[in-house]
């Protein structure tokens, strides 16, 4: 990969003057990888805001690498998020126009659990398969169990 202006960042930490030399080649960045009605600006404020809440956690070992991936994070969550709601939408003025011809049509599923739910939702609206919203469940279950663990080791540490 050819080196570029986001590559001479710093290994560990994100100073003033470092973010002044990563910033005209991570908003170039984000104006080539974002929809042309999103604001690179808010893109890279929004990356540099999640980059200083990970650097409390400690150092980062190519910033410039990190920050570029949460714009593309960043870029890919907005694309599926405007994909679900050009599904969804539909899906949900006609559910709103039945509700009030048919008050009753909706309620059992207000009345489940809400990961059931999620999964009913996942499956008939999103189409996924049960194996995909397993996947995507169990991912989420080990990324809350490491942060649960983690937080738990450093209050250890804090107390002991």
């Amino acid at each position: 990969m050819p080196e570029g202006p986001l590559d001479d960042a710093p290994a560990s930490g994100l100073d003033a003057a470092a973010f002044a030399r990563l910033y005209p080649g991570l908003r170039r960045f984000a104006a080539v990888g974002s929809l042309p009605d999103v604001d690179p600006d808010d893109v890279v404020q929004e990356a540099l805001t999640r980059c200083l809440r990970r650097l409390e956690q400690g150092p980062i070992e190519r910033i410039d690498r990190y920050l570029r991936r949460i714009v593309l994070n960043l870029e890919m969550s907005r694309r599926r998020t405007a994909g679900r709601r050009r599904v969804v939408d539909p899906l949900l003025a006609t559910s709103t126009q039945a509700r009030v011809a048919y008050p009753s049509d909706l309620d059992p599923l207000h009345g489940m659990d809400p990961t059931d739910r999620a999964v009913l939702y996942l499956t008939v609206v999103e189409g996924m398969t049960f194996a995909e919203v397993a996947e995507a469940s169990l991912r989420v279950r080990a990324s809350r169990a490491r942060r649960r663990l983690r937080d738990e080791m450093e209050g250890a540490d804090h107390h002991g």
